[in-house]
C-alpha cells in the first residue's frame, strides 16, 4: 500500500509540474494575440568595411537588447535569401523586431540603459538605421 502511494503522489507531482511549465511557455502568437501591441521593427545597414570581430559584437549587443525586460517578444533576423524584386531590400545586415505590451513599455525600451549603451557602443557602425513602429490592429 505505501509503494501505491507514492507511485499515486509522484503521478500528481509530475502531473502538477506538467502543467505549470506549459504555463510559464510564452503565450505570444503574433497570428493570434498581437492585436493591440506595438511592434517596433529597426533595420540597420552597417558601414562598409565592418571587420567580422565588430559585426559578432553588434550581434552580441543585439542579443543584449533581447533582455531588456519590458520587451514582450523580440527577434533578431538578417536578409533571407528571398527572389530579388523591385519592393524587396535585401541590403540591411540585421533587423530587430520587439513587441510591447504598452507604449509606456515602448517608451521605457528606449530609455533604457542597456538600449542607450548599445546606441553609444555600435552607432558608429551603421551607416542607416530604419525604424518602423506599428501599433497591430488586427491579426489572424
Amino acid at each position: 500500500m505505501k509503494i501505491f502511494l507514492k507511485i499515486f503522489i509522484t503521478g500528481i507531482l509530475l502531473v502538477i509540474m506538467t502543467a505549470c511549465q506549459s504555463g510559464n511557455q510564452s503565450d505570444f502568437d503574433a497570428s493570434k494575440n498581437a492585436a493591440g501591441l506595438i511592434q517596433h521593427n529597426v533595420y540597420f545597414y552597417l558601414n562598409e568595411g565592418v571587420t567580422s570581430e565588430e559585426t559578432a559584437q553588434f550581434e552580441a549587443g543585439l542579443l543584449a537588447l533581447m533582455e531588456i525586460e519590458d520587451i514582450y517578444k523580440s527577434e533578431i533576423g538578417i536578409p533571407a535569401s528571398t527572389e530579388s524584386r523591385d519592393v524587396t531590400d535585401h541590403k540591411f545586415v540585421y533587423s530587430i523586431f520587439s513587441w510591447f505590451k504598452s507604449l509606456e513599455d515602448q517608451k521605457s525600451y528606449q530609455d533604457h540603459p542597456v538600449h542607450l549603451d548599445f546606441i553609444d557602443k555600435y552607432s558608429h557602425l551603421w551607416a542607416n538605421v530604419r525604424v518602423y513602429d506599428s501599433e497591430i490592429i488586427s491579426s489572424q
